[in-house]
């Protein structure tokens, strides 16, 4: 970690990236870790020369490599910030990067094997997926999935409406059907206190 390399943990910047997807780049978004960082890097509140500890390379990014290998530029090159892999202890520095063609095709190894262990998982669940729906078509099960809209409970064999979120359901059906916008709709559910089906408002 940091006090490995005698280095001071500056944790006043809070990034997460918890749920967020590394293959689809979606950690990228100024809202999440490490677009929060690169926003952070743009404004010079990451001075260069500062480090960025990852566990490994595959968390910062599981795109297609040219667009890791672009994303780690942009990091270490572009705003002078060395990244440190702690699985591996791989120190990608700014000088490293440009000199050495070892760092290059080690974090090049490691998009791939990343990407393609992502892309592998993403078909093993669509393929499970697609089993189960096929299964609910030749009667072998009588349900895809567990989770279900509030206005439904399974009953051992067969989904059942659950009363009062269908009458709720019904009803705003049937203001939309008479051209009643969905604000208007929500206020008036409100007003009627009519219970909500999740969490807060309607």
């Amino acid at each position: 970690g940091a006090e490995a390399r005698g280095l001071a943990l500056d944790d006043r910047l809070s990034c997460s990236d918890e749920g967020v997807s590394a293959y689809r780049g979606g950690n990228r978004e100024t809202d999440k870790g490490l677009g929060l960082f690169l926003y952070a890097c743009e404004q010079g509140l990451v001075e260069p020369g500062s480090f960025l500890l990852v566990e490994s390379l595959d968390r910062i990014s599981r795109m297609a490599p040219y667009y890791a290998q672009k994303l780690l530029g942009e990091i270490v090159v572009e705003n002078g910030v060395t990244l440190v892999t702690l699985s591996d202890g791989q120190e990608y520095t700014p000088e490293r990067l440009k000199s050495d063609p070892t760092a290059i095709l080690i974090s090049l190894l490691v998009a791939w094997r990343a990407h393609e262990e992502s892309k592998t998982k993403g078909r093993r669940v669509a393929a499970a997926w697609q089993e189960k729906r096929n299964r609910v078509r030749r009667g072998e099960d009588a349900k895809l999935t567990a989770k279900a809209p509030a206005w439904l409970r399974w009953i051992s064999d067969g989904w059942q409406l659950a009363d009062p979120h269908a009458d709720t359901v019904r009803r705003v059906y049937r203001m939309t059907l008479e051209g009643v916008g969905e604000h208007s709709i929500a206020k008036a559910l409100n007003e009627d206190g009519t219970p909500a089906m999740g969490r807060g408002k309607l």
